[in-house]
């Protein structure tokens, strides 16, 4: 794909995770940039589309006779899972499909997503992976270079730290340089319960160029699994305490997790 191909795509802008006020505020949620395709050029052309659309993230899809398969870019590096680049390419596919769900395929997980019926205005369902933790003295340490000292740390693709309260979770000032020198994690997550309905969040990504990401779905991979059970609830509500926040509810699914969230579409933009 050259450059003149590219200019004569459309991009379709949407943000995903908003939803209900959390203290007085509405979460705006995390924007992204949906481009469908016909075919897969290189991965170069694909990095140059997303730095030209200047979204945290550009999903990519090609259509098959199953779903999708999707891709996802910041626009420093190509990501391998990302929660709301998914729902909002769902959402795009969604806004004129005649089915009701949609399926997206990538090495890194399958999503599958659907319309919900639910009291979410713009509510979708979304079945994603559950990851398992491990623990280990390298993840006390990374903590500990990190200036916090948890109650729990695990790994799994993100290194997850648990803080005793929100207001740690909300007063940390992370140092993006040490976050993105760790070796063999993604992201950073700090994250502690509130109350015994729910858990808040925060999430570092520097390495893909995002130093705090907005509204993470991915992250929910690594942290519902482990509120499901230390909190012995069946339903969560979960708020990422970013500048514009994100808002889920999460729950267990058979060979994963089920999100409920919103998404709600802003822009189309042409690449012309």
């Amino acid at each position: 794909m050259d450059i003149h191909q590219e200019t004569a795509l459309t991009s379709h802008i949407i943000h995903a995770f908003t939803g209900r006020a959390f203290r007085g505020k509405y979460a705006k949620g995390n924007p992204a940039a949906v481009v469908m395709l016909k075919n897969w050029p290189a991965a170069q052309a694909l990095l140059r589309i997303s730095q030209i659309l200047a979204q945290p993230v550009t999903a990519f899809l090609v259509e098959r006779a199953e779903g999708y398969d999707i891709r996802w870019f910041s626009p420093d590096a190509e990501i391998n899972l990302c929660g709301h680049g998914s729902l909002t390419a769902a959402a795009c596919i969604l806004e004129t499909a005649e089915e009701d769900t949609v399926s997206l395929f990538s090495p890194h997980g399958n999503v599958v997503i659907d319309r919900a019926d639910d009291d979410m205005r713009n509510s979708y369902r979304m079945k994603m992976p559950a990851w398992q933790g491990t623990r280990n003295q390298q993840n006390w340490q990374d903590a500990q270079r990190l200036g916090l000292t948890p109650a729990d740390v695990f790994s799994t693709r993100d290194l997850v730290i648990v803080l005793d309260s929100e207001q740690q979770v909300r007063d940390y000032q992370p140092d993006f340089t040490l976050i993105k020198n760790l070796k063999n994690h993604h992201a950073v997550i700090l994250t502690a319960s509130q109350g015994k309905s729910g858990y808040v969040l925060r999430n570092f990504a520097p390495k893909i160029g995002i130093n705090e990401d907005t509204a993470t779905g991915s992250a929910q991979c690594s942290l519902a699994p482990y509120w499901l059970e230390k909190l012995g609830q069946e339903n969560l509500e979960v708020h990422q305490l970013s500048s514009d926040g994100g808002y889920f509810r999460v729950s267990p699914a058979q060979e994963g997790l089920l999100f409920t969230v919103q998404a709600e579409k802003k822009a189309t933009v042409s690449l012309a």
